[in-house]
């Protein structure tokens, strides 16, 4: 019997949608707060990001054990995988980056509008970036 179903190899398609939930659904929760000034939408935002940030760590390791588990290393600069790679781990760092501006520049963030605009125009770029990458590994793992 096998009582270890899952391995850190086969949990990477259980893992990805959580930082493709968190993040967008923090972005969307950010916005909505802009626009009708809830301050507990700017929370729930917070928190999906942080959870959104967390999870990327979690969910590339967990990508990069499901690649090495069928390919090497060497392997992983491989064109159909070096774009998925790339992005996923440069929207991690980019979205680590935002979370640490949120926090270091809160009051810049609340009561300046251009520097809100242009952190809320990363973000939903960052955001539009992490589903291409989404996209991206699912045709490198021929599931779409």
């Amino acid at each position: 019997l096998n009582f270890m179903p899952y391995s850190l190899e086969t949990i990477h398609p259980l893992f990805i949608h959580f930082p493709i939930a968190l993040l967008s659904t923090g972005l969307f929760f950010d916005i909505v707060a802009m626009i009708f000034h809830q301050e507990d939408l700017e929370h729930a935002g917070f928190w999906c990001m942080l959870m959104g940030v967390i999870s990327c760590v979690f969910t590339n390791f967990t990508g990069l054990m499901a690649f090495l588990a069928e390919g090497e290393l060497s392997d992983l600069f491989n064109w159909s995988y070096r774009y998925h790679f790339l992005i996923a781990w440069c929207t991690t760092l980019t979205f680590a980056i935002l979370f640490w501006v949120r926090i270091k520049f809160q009051l810049d963030l609340r009561y300046s509008t251009a520097i809100r605009s242009m952190y809320v125009i990363i973000h939903i770029l960052t955001v539009g970036i992490l589903f291409y990458g989404a996209h991206l590994g699912a045709k490198a793992a021929e599931r779409i």
